[in-house]
């Protein structure tokens, strides 16, 4: 694409965004919690549904004239991959599609009759374009690292890797750092450092429970595979104040790592955002105990630090827009039966109570609801000793068994250490429910978040 037609594309861009034709959503969430899943089931309806299938989404009763994939983005951009992501919905068995590993975007076009007014006076229809990025939810977890210096990150993670349910995992990498000659810094050595690091990494994202992985590229490089840019480890706090050569580069390669991989993702990705979802999977932490559901709400509120609320102001949407509504969603709502959906919901709502605070006092709107985007099960009731019992069927991610079981509980308020030491969760993960083509994907209030994350803009 030469210059020209580049610039004219940024430039509709810049109208879209003054006239309010479009919208940019964004789906946070660590990697696990559904946001591939969240994004194909939402392209997947606003293309193909109606009024019965979204009957809480208000646009699709009467005004809703039908949506499309916009393909007129840059050749450069990548495109979210939702006709692959739906090929895997429809295989026998049906499967889950795979951990993004690069981000992409998918923009839609979205038709309606204008509800009220001029517009609906004097215009056949109305556009917006809604545009979905999608991204590893490893790199999300670098943000936080923008706010501290190489001495805080290296503090604050030896303090995490000091947790229950990491130390033992961690202990023999502690042990090579404390052997190492501070004062090596020939490529070789430092190369195998880091690689030994990595594969640290790589062992913490295969525990369960453990969120917070730093730095996230060297998990999913991306672009930056094989790059000096990933030669980052965090030295032992003990040797910070040793000092030494090797000291001293890791200093400069996390202000390397700062500016020129963390400050440009943000900027490409989350500092344009209109609206937002925050997606969070409770039931894992829970099934993995009291260390694991406290690193959750550590990350998230780590990670959320990095965003900015407010209300819209049509200067600030053209040149430092904030996001002007959020909602917070429990994801997998379908792994529980329906009458715990209430409890995920408030348990969520302890989760996120220092954001939400902080979100409230900048006069943002946000929602909190349990969700299922793509329902991996059936609710129903089974008689047991004469009395009807709640239960769930579906097949088991693990094994593609067939399942009918009640899941348990979930706390409707913030569990303790003496319900931890006395109970474990048990929340099983599920494959996705077969699915013929000819059919809509079913799903659990993915209907009420589209109208509250895009109904006033439908109007």
């Amino acid at each position: 694409m030469d210059w020209l037609t580049k610039a004219r594309w940024h430039s509709e861009q810049l109208a879209k965004r003054t006239f309010h034709r479009q919208l940019r959503l964004g789906v946070t969430g660590l990697s696990g919690a559904g946001k591939t899943a969240l994004l194909t089931a939402i392209v997947h309806q606003l293309t193909q549904s109606n009024a019965t299938q979204l009957p809480f989404f208000s646009v699709m009763q009467q005004r809703w004239l039908g949506a499309r994939i916009d393909d007129n983005q840059l050749p450069q951009l990548p495109r979210f991959a939702f006709e692959k992501n739906l090929s895997y919905l429809q295989q026998q068995p049906a499967r889950w599609p795979p951990s993004t590993v690069r981000w992409s975007q998918l923009t839609l076009t979205l038709r309606y009759r204008p509800g009220s007014g001029l517009r609906a006076r004097f215009q056949e229809h109305q556009e917006t374009e809604l545009v979905l990025v999608d991204y590893p939810g490893e790199w999300l977890l670098d943000l936080p690292m923008l706010q501290q210096s190489y001495q805080e990150w290296c503090e604050q993670s030896w303090s995490l890797f000091a947790q229950p349910h990491r130390a033992a995992t961690a202990e023999s990498f502690r042990q090579r750092l404390q052997a190492i000659d501070l004062n090596d810094t020939s490529v070789l050595f430092v190369q195998e450092l880091c690689a030994e690091y990595s594969h640290l990494l790589q062992q913490f994202r295969d525990l369960a429970g453990a969120y917070l992985n730093q730095p996230g590229r060297l998990l999913v490089p991306g672009e930056f595979a094989g790059t000096p840019l990933l030669q980052l480890l965090p030295l032992l706090p003990e040797q910070l104040v040793q000092g030494g050569a090797l000291v001293d580069l890791m200093q400069k390669h996390f202000i390397s790592y700062q500016t020129q991989v963390i400050e440009p993702f943000y900027r490409q990705y989350f500092s344009g955002l209109d609206r937002q979802v925050v997606l969070v999977d409770i039931l894992g932490a829970l099934n993995a105990g009291e260390s694991a559901l406290l690193e959750l709400k550590q990350s998230l509120l780590l990670i959320l630090q990095s965003f900015d609320y407010g209300p819209e102001h049509w200067l600030r949407r053209i040149f430092k827009p904030r996001i002007s509504k959020v909602l917070f969603a429990a994801s997998k709502a379908d792994h529980v039966t329906p009458d715990q959906h209430q409890a995920l919901t408030l348990l969520l709502q302890q989760l996120l109570l220092q954001h939400l605070q902080s979100v409230k006092f900048q006069l943002c709107p946000y929602e909190v609801m349990a969700i299922a985007a793509i329902k991996a099960s059936e609710a129903g009731f089974v008689k047991q000793n004469g009395v009807q019992q709640a239960c769930l069927r579906g097949f088991s991610a693990e094994t593609a068994e067939a399942l009918t079981y009640y899941p348990g509980d979930v706390p409707r308020y913030w569990p303790d250490h003496q319900l931890f030491s006395a109970h474990q969760f048990e929340f099983q993960q599920l494959s996705p429910l077969p699915w013929p083509k000819q059919q809509l994907l079913q799903h659990i209030r993915l209907d009420h978040l589209l109208e509250y994350l895009l109904g006033d803009k439908l109007t």
